[in-house]
């Protein structure tokens, strides 16, 4: 689950209902419980993904992602662990400017990328097979 940023208008066209757009940078907001579930589900550690905000670009789109990164390279990796637990709201401020996207987390910054390509287009909020909860949504448009 989380916020996809510059979704281009062709990776939505004809997406069935549920299914999620075919491009764009993810920036990913899990409970710590997927961790503990994907184990539990597949026998294996949750070593190419985390649940304290990584970011990544999806599909046809491109990023160059900040380090700490992924085992693949793919993602960036937080810095810190700043999520709070389960059942307590956290706070994600995203700023996608000039093909560059940044992560704070509660107040710090843990994680982004740059180059992205596309680095214009939609701002799609995503439930990813559970629940999510999204309050106090504010977008301003940056220069």
């Amino acid at each position: 689950s989380g916020v996809f940023v510059w979704v281009a208008p062709e990776a939505l066209e004809g997406l069935p209902n549920g299914s999620l757009p075919r491009s764009g940078i993810e920036v990913q907001a899990l409970d710590h419980g997927y961790a503990t579930n994907f184990k539990k589900r597949t026998g294996k550690d949750a070593e190419w993904f985390t649940t304290n905000g990584d970011i990544f670009a999806v599909g046809k789109s491109t990023m160059k992602p900040f380090p700490p990164l992924s085992p693949n390279g793919s993602r960036s990796f937080p810095r810190a662990n700043h999520s709070n637990g389960h059942g307590e709201w956290n706070h994600y401020y995203v700023r996608a400017i000039n093909g560059e996207v940044r992560l704070w987390v509660n107040g710090y910054e843990v994680s982004g990328g740059s180059e992205c390509k596309p680095s214009q287009g939609y701002l799609c909020l995503e439930a990813e097979g559970s629940p999510i909860h999204f309050r106090n949504i504010r977008i301003r448009e940056l220069p």
